[in-house]
């Protein structure tokens, strides 16, 4: 079973192209981390991984205290990369990218900017991992693009529909190896008391 988790709320983001620009957790963010990795109890993975972007790093180190294991860092797990366009104000980008930008709003999915990738990219390379993994028993602490693009490769809707899927910051998707495929166990379990028994429970049956 794989337990998904996206990191916690981001300081200095808004407006933004964030991508794999390396922002840290805000106040809210560190407090979201740590009601997650108390909220999981009991649940104890036989391994985690996550990004080595510092916002989920700094989310897997709560679970890391919890859990007393420590995190692999996986570069094929890093947000979608979004190349010359990291880190500028949307409407910067508007401004010196009129095209691409229109491009991007014509097709969100397919849409690469310059230096950058596209969910077509992303997937490549988070399939690899997810695949990797198979029936392990872990944490992927990781990003909103990476889960949509697990969500995409487990249940095969068309790509231009990514987007109606949000995961939400410190929640828990999970997903499951069954023979050839992967199936959803569960998407955006809240950090609440008992999320741990639940997941114990998800593995038992």
């Amino acid at each position: 079973m794989i337990v998904l988790i996206r990191h916690g709320e981001i300081a200095g983001a808004k407006g933004r192209a964030v991508g794999q620009i390396d922002l840290s957790l805000s106040k809210t963010g560190l407090d979201q981390a740590s009601q997650l990795a108390e909220s999981l109890g009991s649940f104890r993975p036989r391994s985690i991984y996550c990004s080595p972007l510092t916002r989920t790093v700094q989310t897997s180190s709560f679970i890391e205290n919890k859990c007393g294991l420590e995190s692999s860092h996986v570069p094929e797990i890093k947000e979608i990369s979004l190349g010359r366009w990291e880190g500028l104000e949307f409407k910067t980008i508007k401004s010196l990218f009129p095209d691409e930008f229109k491009k991007r709003g014509q097709n969100m999915a397919d849409f690469r900017p310059p230096e950058g990738e596209n969910f077509n990219d992303l997937q490549i390379r988070v399939r690899s991992f997810i695949e990797r993994l198979g029936e392990e028993s872990a944490i992927v602490v990781t990003h909103a693009g990476v889960i949509r693009s697990v969500l995409h490769i487990v249940l095969g809707f068309p790509l231009e529909n990514i987007f109606r899927i949000k995961p939400d910051y410190c929640h828990v998707t999970v997903i499951e190896k069954a023979k050839q495929d992967f199936v959803l166990k569960a998407f955006n379990l809240p950090p609440k008391h008992g999320l741990g028994e639940h997941l114990l429970e998800m593995m038992r049956n």
